[in-house]
């Protein structure tokens, strides 16, 4: 009995000249709606990815592998495709079939249509697969049986998925009706929607039931119906063809497209789309050093709560922000008319700058937020001065007096610095600013990553001084970046309430509530992921002391702030060479506002191996691209 693992298992190719098949089907009558509004204009087979539409893409590869002529299936705004491709392609001949029903009918109906041509071998391609030439070149090299191309199945698939034995023949199609909650997605394979079928197989088993359901009247449903009764039965094998590392991808929507536009890029390309996002990173395949949150919490048991309770938290209201103050004030021992919660910090912030009266001051660099938000005309940069970036409290209370602003901003541990205020001196300041109604606000959003959190933060010194308030976002520091919680604290009811007034009734989802619900029965689990995060940043600061030229400072939250060696290129040339050539995102701080700023770097720390890759990637780039003395 042969046990071969079908999880491992793929059918080799021959060493056999291939057979040459000559006739392919491409099934383009679709509507695609969930392509609108592009296919109001246009078929979907005519959308774009980097320039180059899906049918062009598999027309152009179809030519090269010696295909001499397509039968086109085409029906919503067929004009299109006929004005598009005309009768010959790249030495192909081009036969169209119009289907007048595509409207109402499924791919089953396309394929019958094209019936006469189904005695021959043949390729068989979905029109809204977008592939490269290799997954072709690699279907084509086996050149026994019917076959189908497959890939390991991954989260961005949907639809029909196969079943394997031990020799390679499918057992069975699984259409998306048949894929609920509990599926196992390991153990199966993703349809290419692209089949090589040889003439026999259509003659004798796959044309006669074809017939049969269209006679039946089964014009709605998918042709793969076909293949897994067959299947099933064990009437004929179809064998698969695994193709795991071709690049394809299925384009349904926008977000399909665009998926499939960073897939087939080169790395410049990637770098370009990548550098003009704000997060989504999770979709796409490199190391993430720019982005900071803690990768070690929450815990496994936060997620199985979620999805123990899925149905419930996505279809019912959450709580309004009088409960979420009490949560958040349990979580931080403090009282619940003190806590305004925020869609993230980054809510609060816009309403902080919203509602200021005079002037804004902001120690500069910092979270480019807060420049953002504010109107430029009331903005104050008070600039941290190199080498040090200290704050100097004397100097910024003056420049608070002189600019009469009403709101100071201070984060501590700073972005991008990494570099924590003295307590001491928080509480100092806000006595002086107190004198000249300016409200201090201190953010706190990287405190629990300092070497002695407890001794940082001012959360326990509030009542004291009424024009202190604390700003926090728990997605850097919980790691719970997609759920969007922040918080603000302040003994001054007045100012709670004002910002209080600017948060809509309902905030947060019912995600982040359940979280907040959650999370104080896992403060020591907090607790040592932040010891586990300062372990990981400590060993990625050491190892960059050891590059020659570089200035590193020593960091008090999870990332490290870096001046280049002078004979480096700048920070935007080497964030981008890291990906480009090593596929490792950190940012340049080429966008803050202070003096030789393209010369720095900020680098999120993450796990050893992965800073260790980092750090052995960073030094061969450095040394291979030094500048010359006088360069």
């Amino acid at each position: 009995m042969d046990t071969a693992d079908p999880l491992t298992h793929d059918l080799q190719p021959s060493n056999a000249t291939p057979a040459t098949v000559r006739k392919a089907i491409i099934l383009a009558a679709g509507v695609g709606d969930r392509l609108r509004p592009f296919t109001e204009h246009l078929p979907k087979c005519l959308a774009p990815v980097n320039g180059v539409p899906i049918l062009i893409n598999a027309l152009e590869h179809l030519a090269t592998v010696g295909i001499e002529e397509v039968v086109l299936v085409v029906g919503h705004q067929k004009e299109a495709i006929t004005e598009r491709i005309g009768v010959k392609f790249n030495g192909m001949k081009i036969r169209c079939i119009e289907s007048e029903q595509y409207a109402t009918t499924n791919n089953i109906y396309s394929l019958w249509l094209a019936r006469d041509h189904l005695d021959e071998d043949v390729l068989l391609l979905e029109a809204d697969v977008f592939f490269e030439l290799g997954l072709l070149k690699h279907l084509l090299s086996h050149t026994e049986g019917s076959l189908a191309a497959v890939s390991k199945h991954q989260s961005w698939m949907s639809g029909t998925v196969v079943s394997l034995d031990s020799g390679g023949n499918i057992q069975a199609l699984l259409g998306s009706q048949n894929q609920d909650e509990h599926f196992d997605y390991s153990t199966v394979f993703k349809t290419v929607n692209i089949y090589l079928f040889r003439g026999e197989f259509l003659r004798r088993y796959f044309v006669p039931h074809l017939e049969a359901h269209i006679k039946s009247g089964d014009i709605d449903e998918y042709y793969e119906v076909i293949l897994h009764a067959m299947a099933y039965r064990r009437k004929h094998n179809l064998r698969a063809v695994r193709c795991d590392d071709y690049k394809w991808y299925e384009i349904d929507d926008d977000n399909d497209r665009i998926a499939a536009e960073y897939m087939f890029a080169n790395q410049e390309q990637r770098y370009d789309f990548i550098n003009k996002q704000h997060g989504g990173y999770w979709r796409y395949d490199f190391s993430d050093h720019a982005y900071l949150y803690n990768l070690y919490f929450p815990p496994k048991t936060v997620f199985t709560h979620f999805k123990h309770n899925l149905r419930d938290l996505v279809l019912n209201y959450p709580v309004a922000q009088s409960v979420l103050a009490r949560l958040v004030g349990t979580l931080i021992n403090q009282p619940p008319e003190s806590v305004v919660v925020g869609n993230g910090a980054a809510e609060l912030i816009k309403i902080i700058c919203a509602r200021v009266r005079r002037r804004l001051i902001v120690p500069v660099p910092t979270f480019n937020e807060y420049e953002n938000a504010v109107d430029p005309e009331r903005l104050v940069r008070f600039p941290l001065r190199a080498p040090s970036f200290d704050l100097n409290i004397e100097a910024f209370a003056a420049e608070v007096a002189r600019s009469e602003a009403d709101v100071a901003i201070v984060v501590t541990p700073n972005n991008p610095t990494s570099l924590a205020v003295p307590r001491d001196d928080l509480l100092e300041l806000a006595k002086r600013l107190e004198s000249l109604d300016c409200m201090l606000i201190v953010d706190e959003s990287f405190v629990d990553f300092s070497s002695q959190p407890d001794e940082r933060t001012v959360l326990g010194h509030l009542g004291q001084h009424p024009n202190l308030t604390v700003i926090k976002s728990m997605s850097k520091s919980h790691g719970i970046c997609g759920l969007r919680i922040g918080y603000l604290v302040t003994a001054n009811q007045n100012y709670s309430s004002e910002i209080r007034s600017g948060v809509d009734i309902w905030n947060l989802n019912s995600f982040a509530e359940s979280f907040l619900r959650l999370a104080p029965r896992y403060r020591r689990e907090f607790a040592a992921s932040c010891v586990r995060v300062r372990a990981d940043r400590d060993q990625l600061y050491e190892g960059l002391c050891t590059i020659e030229g570089m200035t590193v400072y020593k960091p008090e939250a999870n990332f490290l702030f870096c001046r280049l060696p002078d004979d480096a290129p700048s920070g935007p040339k080497i964030a981008r060479s890291m990906f480009v050539t090593h596929n490792i995102f950190i940012k340049d701080c080429a966008g803050k506002s202070m003096p030789d700023s393209d010369r720095y770097l900020r680098i999120a720390a993450r796990t050893q191996p992965e800073n260790s890759v980092l750090l052995e990637s960073l030094k061969s780039l450095l040394a291979s691209q030094s500048r010359s003395p006088g360069a």
